[in-house]
């Protein structure tokens, strides 16, 4: 499913990560660990093509069920992202949008890769609250983040990772 081969990612000439190789099978669970700073999450960052401005990154080989990720283009990694691979960010009050309400976030997600009408999309939403234990789904569906405790934020983004059931999901800190 997921073929890393050779990876290094260097940031202002500082190397990040350096000859980086994995393989993970169809429903195969991978943990990466190791000490704060050691590139846990510039790995995942990597795989979904998320680096930040001025990151240098190069592979041997970076596949998605086959596909080259590394060389693809943005809009087809708009497509991938969500859609065949979903990510639970590490700290869910950056990576919310503080000015759209959770529904409209994961609706966003819905419409854009299954295509759907607002009213089913908003329908998805509101399923996927339910199925992470967000208590009364179909009121907190309208609320926006700042409004919401830390733990229900971070189900939120797992709620947003799942909803259109990538298959891969990469967790950033999943404890």
């Amino acid at each position: 499913m997921l073929e890393v081969e050779g990876l290094t990612v260097s940031i202002g000439g500082i190397v990040i990560l350096d000859d980086l190789s994995f393989r993970v099978a169809p429903g195969e669970i991978l943990g990466i660990v190791g000490e704060s700073g050691s590139g846990k999450s510039m790995t995942a960052l990597s795989i979904m093509r998320l680096l930040p401005d001025g990151a240098e990154v190069s592979a041997t080989q970076l596949r998605l069920e086959g596909e080259d990720i590394l060389g693809a283009r943005e809009a087809r990694l708009e497509e991938l992202r969500g859609r065949a691979m979903g990510m639970i960010f590490q700290e869910p009050m950056t990576a919310l949008n503080p000015v759209m309400t959770v529904g409209e976030q994961i609706m966003e997600t819905v419409q854009r890769h299954l295509k759907v009408p607002r009213r089913e999309a908003r329908e998805r939403a509101i399923e996927a609250l339910r199925r992470v234990g967000i208590p009364s789904p179909e009121q907190r569906v309208d609320d926006y983040p700042h409004r919401l405790s830390g733990g229900m934020r971070q189900r939120v983004m797992i709620a947003m990772a799942l909803v259109c059931r990538p298959r891969l999901l990469i967790a950033d800190e999943p404890t």
